[in-house]
């Protein structure tokens, strides 16, 4: 029998949906993963098929060394801070189904508008930030107002928006302050050529317009589009707060126009056999424009499920069977209603002790489920968009409907937290 290995960074919901999906096309899973604690090793322990122990998921060469001899017939991971480098273990041990490089690339938002451009593709002027005696030069390139963010960020991390070139230094400065204080590894390692995202920003043309995701499937340099999904409901931080599938009032060749954006964008940087989760804006001048790419992982939270309900494509099996190269699950037929999802995010910083109060959102008539994400000892952070507990809906009848029942799963919802 074949064996999978499934490489975690940290704790995930998506592990369990992996390792169901690897089970699902007949192959053993087993699980790569830094020293686990009883409790966790217990908790996993139903869910995959063994355990591999490194002391650094994110050394390559180790991670190579420990699987060599095991035979892996694929390794794959859902996590985004190490997918780049499961994709290089991946192609040492001669398993690769999509170049590494393809995932180094789109780990760089820098390169990857690089890229984009290249390719004839709209996008917004950019520039990176190293100095913040640099910054009325790239106000003036870039134009105001503009985004700044990490280079290699994901998740929302840090992500601000600025008017005047005063605004874009403080910017420079609260970065270079709060990034080195995230535990995300990612962070504290180099880019190709040296870029330090610890001291390097990116800085872009602020976008005007809604925002929606895609998340695309590459089967043989073929993409496949699952839907689109409206974000109507953002945070003055840039976090989402709810989606909905379909989009209020987007019309077919709107949504025709956004799918072809997300398309062209993976397969200009050159992925194959693999997934991305797409994040599109609509801007009044550009068209369609797309700002993330999110190469080698689909959907995060519990947004596959929002998918499978709204379409019946599960995007988890089908990213396992991409990884695989196994043949693509079989698929079901979508609700015929609308469906939101909504997320929301713990109050403050420190370990989370306890989440109270999913059971009366549970009860609410709109709600479908309730996925916590979080888990007890996880530290969680107000710089970093954690989906923390996600709610799916239905029977909502527009926008307001969307944002009132945000708004009481948010009032039902409670975190205690302590001092990390």
């Amino acid at each position: 029998m074949k064996t999978a290995f499934i490489v975690r960074e940290t704790r995930g919901h998506w592990i369990a949906d992996f390792a169901a999906a690897v089970r699902g096309a007949g192959w053993r899973a087993e699980l790569v993963t830094e020293p686990l604690d009883d409790a966790e090793r217990a908790a996993l322990d139903p869910l995959v098929d063994g355990f591999v122990v490194v002391e650094d998921v994110r050394d390559v060469l180790a991670v190579t060394g420990a699987l060599r001899d095991r035979g892996p017939a694929a390794v794959l991971t859902g996590a985004e801070g190490i997918i780049a480098s499961t994709a290089q273990v991946a192609e040492l041990l001669g398993v690769a189904r999509c170049p590494a490089s393809v995932f180094t690339c789109a780990h760089n938002k820098f390169a990857v508008r690089e890229k984009l451009a290249e390719a004839g593709l709209p996008g917004p002027r950019a520039a990176l930030f190293a100095d913040p005696s640099e910054a009325a030069a790239i106000a003036e390139r870039v134009g105001l107002p503009a985004i700044v963010k990490p280079v290699n960020g994901a998740a929302s991390t840090l992500v601000r928006t600025v008017s005047t070139v005063d605004e874009l230094v403080a910017a420079y400065h609260l970065l270079a302050a709060r990034l080195p204080e995230n535990a995300d590894a990612r962070y504290h390692r180099l880019l190709p050529g040296g870029i330090d995202p610890l001291r390097v920003f990116l800085v872009e043309g602020l976008l005007d317009g809604p925002e929606y995701a895609v998340d695309v499937l590459v089967r043989d340099g073929a993409a496949e589009t699952v839907t689109v999904v409206g974000k109507p409901l953002i945070d003055e931080r840039k976090f989402e707060l709810g989606m909905v599938c379909p989009p209020f009032g987007l019309s077919g060749e709107r949504a025709a126009a956004i799918r072809a954006a997300a398309a062209d964008a993976v397969l200009a940087l050159g992925l194959d056999q693999a997934v991305a989760h797409v994040e599109v804006i609509d801007d009044a001048g550009l068209g369609p424009v797309v700002v993330e790419v999110n190469a080698g992982r689909p959907a995060g939270g519990a947004q596959p499920a929002l998918l499978k309900l709204a379409t019946g494509i599960d995007v988890t099996a089908e990213a396992v069977s991409l990884a695989l190269g196994t043949p693509p699950p079989a698929r079901g037929t979508g609700l015929p209603v609308p469906v939101g999802y909504l997320i929301v995010y713990a109050e403050g910083s420190g370990r989370l002790v306890r989440v109270d109060g999913t059971g009366e959102v549970a009860d609410l008539p709109e709600v479908l489920d309730v996925v916590t994400i979080v888990s007890p000892g996880q530290v969680l952070t107000d710089d970093q968009e954690i989906y923390a507990v996600n709610v799916l809906v239905a029977g909502f009848a527009d926008l307001d409907d969307l944002a009132a029942l945000h708004a009481e799963a948010t009032k039902l919802i409670h975190f205690e937290l302590e001092e990390a």
